[in-house]
């Protein structure tokens, strides 16, 4: 028993069990967060159903992998044009990034509601 609990190939699948495990519980998470048709199509699209796939879904899965893309790009808005971080000084970047947090934190719902009614 004791060389079982030695053996290096048993201390490498503990490893890999240990590294994959929060991957496949998060993925696994994710996907049963997701509405019933969601969950269908992603199952028909692994399984190679395309017969039952609408194009609807297929544009709001493509929806989601655009909006983990764009989450994971670095940029900062300045005056309405997005810049990458790459682009611009250090110091200019951090300007930015404070002037834009204090000027979301400062909009109340208020302020955002009159905005959007044109009422500003």
């Amino acid at each position: 028993m004791t060389a079982l609990f030695s053996s290096v190939v048993l201390h490498w699948w503990l490893r890999r069990i240990l590294e994959l495990g929060p991957l496949v519980s998060g993925a696994l998470s994710w996907f049963l967060n997701q509405p019933p048709e969601v969950q269908q199509t992603l199952l028909a699209i692994l399984e190679g159903n395309w017969a039952t796939v609408t194009l609807g879904t297929i544009v709001t899965i493509g929806g989601y992998i655009w909006s983990f893309i764009s989450t994971r790009r670095n940029q900062v808005t300045i005056d309405g044009q997005q810049v990458p971080l790459q682009q611009i000084p250090q110091k200019v970047a951090v300007e930015e990034i404070a002037r834009t947090a204090i000027l979301k934190r400062s909009r109340t719902l208020a302020d955002l509601l009159a905005e959007k009614l044109g009422r500003r």
